[in-house]
């Protein structure tokens, strides 16, 4: 028994020692590798490649720039006065079925909405010194599905409109988004727009 205690006692010593030697080792590593290593927020939040479009090189009414992720593509749809941003690689029978920005634009002396959406949210703000309104909106249950849109554009999502300019009438232009495209690479993409 006296043999069996002193072993305990034995083992005990030595995990504590393993332990703060594992605990000092952990210390030293980090204290001289941590200019080298990335953190684990730095890891996370790898920027997105991007690429400068010039959306009036689309259609002539779209007058502006903004950087959009490699990839990604553009397309005017004329019968719908819009542009479509998609990503060829998403699962879809067209490009608007992997559509992640959907850009109109619309002549008036206030902000408008649709009458065919019912308004979920309201944010009023200044963006790039513009006046801005982000909604959120979604399709009213009885109008039916919005032909040649995106699928998403029946469901509830965010779009925001910027007003061009403080004349009256002045050009609106309205930035709608899919769930899928991140706040974060939306809000990427319009801190890169360019207006002219």
């Amino acid at each position: 028994m006296i043999f069996g205690k002193k072993l305990t006692k034995a083992r005990v010593i030595l995990m504590v020692v393993f332990a703060i030697l594992l605990f000092l080792g952990v210390i030293v590593y980090f204290l001289f590798t941590k200019d080298r290593m990335p953190s684990v927020s730095q890891m996370l939040e790898k920027p997105m490649e991007v690429k400068q479009i010039d959306f009036a090189e689309v259609n002539p009414q779209f007058n502006f720039s903004a950087k959009i992720p490699i990839g990604f593509e553009t397309e005017y749809l004329s019968s719908l006065r819009a542009i479509n941003v998609y990503n060829p690689n998403l699962e879809g029978s067209s490009n608007i079925e992997k559509s992640q920005l959907y850009i109109t634009f619309f002549k008036a002396n206030n902000f408008l909405t649709l009458n065919t959406v019912d308004i979920i949210g309201v944010k009023k703000e200044k963006i790039l010194e513009k006046d801005t309104v982000l909604y959120t909106i979604s399709k009213k249950i009885k109008v039916p599905d919005f032909l040649g849109q995106p699928t998403w554009r029946n469901f509830t999502h965010k779009a925001l409109d910027i007003r061009l300019s403080e004349e009256s009438p002045s050009i609106f232009y309205s930035f709608a988004y899919s769930p899928q495209f991140s706040q974060k690479e939306f809000n990427n993409f319009i801190d890169s727009l360019n207006f002219r």
